[in-house]
């Protein structure tokens, strides 16, 4: 299973005009090009903003090679305790 989506910033001070709201790929498919073909089908190489688990270090990397960095916020989401902003 793999699903993402992208979409409008809905923040009031919104960084970027498109927010990806969601990009998973269960682990077995991991390195298999599946996430990175689902980024490319829903952002190509649009600016966007993202919140990635501060302690989710896969993630992040994917990101960072995708053009994406830390801006500095931080937040949570549900039970993840430390979400951080990542930009391009």
């Amino acid at each position: 299973m793999a699903v993402a989506a992208a979409r409008a910033s809905t923040e009031p001070e919104a960084v970027r005009p498109e927010e990806l709201s969601m990009l998973y790929v269960l682990a077995r498919e991991h390195g298999s090009g599946v996430g990175q073909a689902l980024l490319d089908a829903v952002l190509g190489d649009r600016p966007a903003s993202l919140w990635v688990a501060a302690d989710n270090p896969r993630a992040r990397a994917f990101y960072r090679r995708n053009g994406f960095a830390p801006d500095g916020a931080t937040s949570a989401f549900g039970p993840i305790p430390t979400t951080v902003r990542l930009v391009r």
